[in-house]
């Protein structure tokens, strides 16, 4: 059975982080399922209008792969995010983009998850675990 994968990561890498599945086969670590991403942006909507989309693109997804860059480590919505994957009861994976120094979100820090590097293999083999 295909793994439903919700993918956590900022607009601002969304051409990064949109490559994932592409990134991880052509370099030998096929991931067994599908990535699924928040496509819009509806902050301007306020809070519900935020956790309405979330929930949607999360609802039939298994676990939830958080990419960490510099650019997300403040975001309200990786916190929106991390909420309802625990609510869920989510597998969590973070993986941090080469070359970046953000730091881990607070609410990844304190739950539990695995971390590996960001190599095809490595975040293949914890996302077809």
């Amino acid at each position: 059975m295909a793994n439903r994968i919700f993918v956590s990561y900022n607009f601002n890498d969304r051409e990064i982080s949109r490559s994932i599945k592409s990134f991880t086969q052509a370099h030998g670590g096929p991931v067994r399922g599908n990535f699924f991403f928040v496509e819009n942006d509806v902050s301007a909507y306020g809070d519900m209008a935020i956790n309405k989309e979330i929930k949607e693109v999360m609802s039939s997804c298994d676990s939830a792969f958080f990419v960490i860059g510099n650019n997300n480590h403040n975001s309200p919505w990786i916190n929106r995010e991390v909420d309802l994957a625990m609510s869920k009861g989510l597998k969590i994976v973070i993986s941090r983009f080469p070359n970046t120094n953000g730091g881990i979100p607070s609410q990844l820090r304190s739950i539990p998850h695995t971390e590996v590097q960001w190599t095809p293999s490595n975040i293949a083999n914890e996302l077809n675990k």
